[in-house]
């Protein structure tokens, strides 16, 4: 009996060994240290090997035949695009909704709010044609009236992380993924100092999507972590990165 039971224990690490390749929106950066080393705890013998940027540019990698199992978007959008052009295996489903904040490491008198972007120079904004969460930025500042006020201060960005990386040393300020204010290189920064939170109302509901794709449609690794994105661990995780999870 013994044996058998040292059998079965073996059978199922060697169900869950091997390596798959997810592909996530940048903002996802700050959450994904903790996210892989809970998934390792459950499945230690599993690589995931981690691609990060912006989900449009994803998109287009997967669509142009790039090898990934998983695709975890920055909005639906990206997502049902994927799905929809036959690259997916089920619907894309929600696994957490985001937000938006200004940062800077200027003197700038953020309990203005989004107006106080009318004293600065320069304004990091990702590419709102590639990341959602620039096409946020973007509706934020349409709706708050801004736009036509600020238009020329933008300096567009590739992806949601290097708004931050700008606003760090180049740009006046930028628009982020609230989640990058968690992470704790980030716990020098305070709010009303350095960073406002973006009023919600003034933007779509930043739901981000997630579908397992064709190349995985056999791979019990790949299901586990797509099952596991969506389990109360990963939502704990989220949850502590400033995201919304469903529930």
């Amino acid at each position: 009996m013994k044996k058998i039971l040292i059998a079965l224990a073996i059978s199922a690490c060697a169900l869950f060994a091997g390596e798959i390749r997810v592909l996530a929106a940048a903002n996802t950066s700050y959450a994904f240290e903790e996210l892989l080393k809970k998934f390792n705890e459950l499945y230690p013998d599993t690589k995931v090997e981690l691609s990060l940027g912006s989900s449009g540019g994803l998109t287009s990698q997967i669509q142009n035949g790039a090898p990934a199992d998983i695709f975890m978007a920055a909005n639906m959008g990206f997502a049902d695009k994927v799905y929809e052009s036959g690259f997916g295996v089920s619907k894309p489903v929600v696994y957490a909704q985001g937000s938006l904040a200004i940062f800077t490491v200027r003197d700038f008198k953020l309990k203005k709010g989004l107006d106080v972007l009318k004293d600065v120079k320069t304004i990091s904004i990702a590419n709102p044609k590639s990341a959602p969460y620039g096409e946020a930025s973007m509706e934020a500042l349409k709706n708050a009236n801004l736009f036509k006020y600020i238009e020329k201060k933008i300096i567009y960005t590739q992806k949601i992380s290097e708004t931050l990386s700008q606003a760090l040393s180049a740009a006046d300020i930028g628009f982020i993924a609230a989640s990058a204010l968690y992470d704790k290189k980030m716990s020098k920064y305070k709010e009303g100092v350095n960073y406002v939170f973006v009023d919600k109302n003034l933007y779509k509901p930043i739901d981000q999507g997630m579908v397992l794709l064709k190349r995985a449609e056999n791979n019990k690794e790949a299901k586990a972590f797509y099952d596991f994105i969506l389990s109360d661990n990963a939502k704990d995780i989220f949850n502590k990165f400033g995201y919304i999870t469903p529930k």
